[in-house]
């Protein structure tokens, strides 16, 4: 390979680093403003499947157990998060409640 080749390859690297180093952001990140939104999960699917809802506004994890048979699902009991490295409390929904 020529001299004049590896000459391009170089500036061409150093063209690409400088135009990534030019547009990068240095403006930290921001948490998320506004209304919080709910984060789900599903597992276990199959027979013992359930749906795990993230509340952020109460720092609470609700679950549901979904089964094919039922068309509505009540809460089947709630973890609340407390501190990081804290106690979990689980505690049982109440009957016939959507939360």
């Amino acid at each position: 390979m020529p001299k004049s080749a590896h000459l391009r390859e170089i500036l061409l690297v150093v063209a690409a680093l400088s135009i990534g180093w030019w547009a990068h952001s240095t403006r930290p990140v921001q948490a998320q403003s506004g209304p919080a939104t709910l984060n789900f999960d599903f597992s276990n699917i199959g027979p013992s499947t359930s749906l795990s809802i993230y509340n952020p506004a109460d720092n609470t994890i609700y679950v549901y157990p979904i089964s094919v048979s039922n068309t509505r699902i009540n809460c089947s009991f709630r973890v609340r998060l407390g501190s990081l490295g804290g106690p979990v409390n689980r505690e049982n929904c109440p009957r016939g409640s959507m939360r």
